[in-house]
């Protein structure tokens, strides 16, 4: 078992999130840093988690207790101006959506948590979480801090930076990380493979080696590779009520999870779990003792099978 934190790299927001004809559903914290912080701590223990990103200044406070009230280390945050990023997600009837910076793309840039300028210094570390596109500045950044860091690394790619063009850069920076993340839209539009077991088949080789994949299909459950052997992962039962950062708990729980014990079936399974308890209600749930049970009592329900190739 790793001691030390889980720090997760990504963006605070506030979410505006409307259904699809129009009315007003939840305004929450959100941002893919807060659904994964969530995720992490709902299956590792107390003040186990950290989340770093940029806020503003009138909001830090209300942001930290915020983390607090869910047993996540808030001492990551750092002032970004006055204001946090504020996000409108509006569902679309097919059950897609469409997510709107509503202080702008360059504000949002700004509230960035670039690795090499963490308030949380390397040695408390046990693992990290990273939410970014294939940018040369940010990976520039990982690269000179990488050295440093503990535990394992898990970059859950942005969508922007799923291209076919892209896929030779994500194989390099691939080389990066530990566990590499993505949804299986993200997978086809990268690969050019609609179908998630040719797509996970194209994320192989040499250089792929010793690298977890995790490719997330909703509500098909997960596939997740390590080297030759393939694990199918179900689904964790329960209500959804907003699908928003189901994966992003996800990805931050499947990462806490394997930092801790190191076992990957386990691990997506315990991830599983915490994505289902999130998409259980608008907005990202509470975090305790309870809700920690909850989620170990549904991983036990989640179904794994492997093969060998």
């Amino acid at each position: 078992m790793s001691q030390g934190l889980v720090a997760v790299f990504s963006h605070v927001v506030t979410d505006e999130v409307y259904t699809a004809d129009g009315r007003p559903a939840a305004r929450e914290v959100g941002g893919a840093g807060a659904y994964a912080a969530v995720g992490a701590s709902l299956v590792t223990a107390s003040w186990a988690t950290a989340i770093v990103s940029g806020v503003g200044a009138s909001d830090r406070r209300r942001l930290s207790q915020w983390f607090r009230r869910r047993e996540i280390d808030p001492a990551g945050l750092f002032e970004v101006g006055e204001h946090s990023p504020v996000t409108r997600v509006r569902y679309l009837d097919d059950g897609e959506r469409v997510e709107e910076s509503l202080l702008g793309d360059a504000h949002f840039a700004a509230h960035t948590p670039f690795p090499g300028r963490s308030p949380v210094g390397p040695d408390r570390l046990a693992g990290a979480y990273l939410f970014h596109d294939a940018d040369e500045m940010y990976w520039g950044d990982v690269a000179a801090v990488r050295p440093h860091w503990r535990g394992p690394v898990l970059w859950e790619i942005a969508a922007d930076a799923c291209t076919p063009a892209a896929l030779a850069r994500v194989t390099e920076l691939a080389g990066l990380v530990d566990v590499l993340s993505l949804n299986a839209a993200e997978a086809a539009a990268l690969t050019g493979r609609p179908d998630p077991l040719d797509a996970l088949a194209r994320l192989s080789g040499d250089r792929w080696d010793g690298l977890v994949v995790v490719l997330r299909c909703g509500a098909a459950g997960s596939l997740v590779r390590q080297g030759r052997r393939t694990w199918q992962v179900g689904v964790a039962p329960g209500p959804v009520a907003d699908p928003t950062g189901g994966g992003n708990a996800y990805s931050g729980a499947f990462l806490a999870a394997y930092a801790w014990t190191g076992d990957v079936p386990a691990s997506a399974r315990a991830a599983a779990a915490a994505a289902s308890r999130v998409i259980a209600q608008y907005g990202p749930p509470p975090v305790g003792p309870q809700e920690r049970e909850d989620v170990r009592r549904a991983a036990r329900e989640v179904t794994v099978s492997a093969t060998t190739t």
